[in-house]
């Protein structure tokens, strides 16, 4: 028994019957699958059923099988309050693929996998809060970060600008977050549900009108948006239908834990803009 179980009842046996087996986007060809220094589990570009090209990363890949499960989660819930993470999807991988060697050495294993929009044209950073913030309007869409970094507990940051939208902001390769992953559990996020995990810097020249957007979003967010989102992840991934209700609770309490931060965050932005100022990039 965990010292939750007795402020849980609510999402208690709330996804039970409701995960699917399979879905509708089905994998049609593999376009490219050079590694490189952008993850350990070595996602592929492919083609989808609907024409679009995604990255593909599968249950079987160079991190953990939780990796798919967490990108899948974190992706939604952050589209819920219009942050800037690329569109995902599930995508079936026909058993015509299976046992494909491809050329980095990744074996193509069949079955449903999480898919991530390809953007094109655009540029790869690491760093420890996103750049170009006066480019664009990622004043605005920097605000959606810093929340969904505090709400779904962030870790390896990584950025995708977009070259063709003067360096528009997109956050992508969420395998790592939540308390303890690529190997998340019950007690890892028992143990840090009230416990505060903002960026770390101070937010200069965000947009006050978003932070105020964002915080009335986050005090919304319902149990029953999350439910939808959780029970969106297929049945026979690694994941059991009570470790995804202690999601939907770690992520349901934390919503209005990261509100308050943020508005701690709009009074400090609001004292310490002097004018704005582009931010420097990495070296500079």
């Amino acid at each position: 028994m965990s010292e939750f179980d007795d402020i849980k009842p609510g999402w208690v046996g709330l996804l039970a019957g409701r995960r699917p087996e399979t879905c509708q986007l089905q994998m049609e060809a593999v376009l490219e699958s050079q590694s490189d220094s952008r993850g350990g589990c070595l996602p592929f570009k492919a083609l989808g059923s609907d024409g679009r090209v995604y990255w593909i990363k599968m249950l079987e890949n160079g991190q953990s099988p939780r990796v798919p499960v967490t990108e899948q989660i974190v992706s939604q819930c952050s589209s819920l309050i219009d942050a800037p993470v690329c569109e995902t999807s599930l995508i079936s991988i026909p058993a015509d693929f299976d046992g494909d060697v491809l050329d980095n050495g990744t074996v193509i294993r069949g079955g449903v996998a999480h898919a991530s929009l390809d953007l094109g044209n655009c540029s790869f950073d690491k760093w420890y809060e996103p750049q170009h913030r006066l480019r664009d309007d990622n004043r605005r869409r920097h605000v959606g970060y810093f929340a969904m970094f505090d709400w779904c507990w962030g870790n390896d940051m990584q950025w995708l600008y977009d070259l063709t939208d003067d360096w528009k902001t997109y956050s992508h390769d969420h395998g790592h977050f939540l308390p303890d992953s690529p190997d998340w559990t019950t007690a890892s996020l028992e143990k840090s549900v009230h416990i505060a995990h903002e960026i770390g810097t101070d937010g200069e020249n965000l947009d006050d009108n978003e932070l105020q957007r964002v915080i009335r979003r986050l005090d919304q967010v319902s149990r029953d948006e999350l439910a939808q989102i959780l029970s969106r992840i297929p049945v026979g991934w690694p994941v059991t239908d009570s470790e995804l209700e202690t999601v939907g609770w770690f992520l349901e309490v934390r919503s209005t834990d990261v509100a308050t931060r943020l508005r701690q965050l709009a009074s400090r932005s609001l004292q310490s803009n002097e004018g704005p100022r582009e931010n420097q990039e990495p070296g500079q």
